[in-house]
């Protein structure tokens, strides 16, 4: 599971959901570096693999510099949209200052019911979680290496659905793009991106 590399709208803390941004140097750098780790990762142990990605344009440039590092072509990525960021309908493209200016209570409310809580026009952690859990699903059914380059919260619900963990307790996992993890039955390993 890798994270896009950083775009404009994180340097900015806007919320994207399912807008795009585009990468900033700092991302392209940390997606070169993820692709370099990568690398290492499928050379120690070659097989079969499989490449998906979210259908964003933040997720497709990552990929293809990722890709680049591994020497796959374009068409190599498979576009699953069940992997696109949770919707946050009309707070798209506004940041938590911007949000909270009218409605104070947002960030408290949502990060003390996960679960339940979708911002206004926006996806309920529900209904990412049932996509989430269909890629992971049929991932494991394929039984083939799969590599998946997607977002903050979306890859933190895949991770957890396969930590066995809560709404709340994947609310708070960290959500790297410097790094990217191995997921296995129940667990994970973090790997990071090798910088030159």
């Amino acid at each position: 599971m890798l994270r896009h590399g950083e775009t404009a709208w994180n340097t900015e803390r806007r919320m994207q959901g399912t807008r795009n941004s585009p990468l900033t140097e700092r991302g392209r750098s940390q997606a070169l570096a993820m692709g370099r780790a990568l690398r290492a990762e499928l050379v120690r142990e070659p097989g079969p693999t499989q490449f998906l990605r979210s259908p964003l344009g933040r997720t497709r440039e990552t990929s293809e510099i990722v890709g680049r590092e591994l020497g796959l072509a374009a068409a190599d990525w498979r576009d699953d949209p069940r992997l696109v960021e949770l919707s946050y309908g009309e707070w798209e493209g506004f940041n938590w200052a911007e949000i909270e200016a009218n409605r104070p209570d947002a960030l408290a409310q949502w990060r003390a019911d996960p679960q339940g809580f979708v911002p206004p026009g926006g996806e309920t952690h529900l209904e990412l979680s049932r996509r989430s859990a269909a890629v992971l699903a049929e991932v494991a059914a394929s039984r083939t290496r799969t590599v998946i380059v997607s977002h903050g919260v979306s890859g933190a619900v895949v991770r957890g659905l396969n930590l066995g963990l809560d709404a709340r307790a994947m609310f708070v996992l960290e959500k790297p793009q410097d790094a990217f993890f191995r997921l296995l039955a129940g667990r994970e390993e973090r790997i990071e991106a090798v910088f030159e």
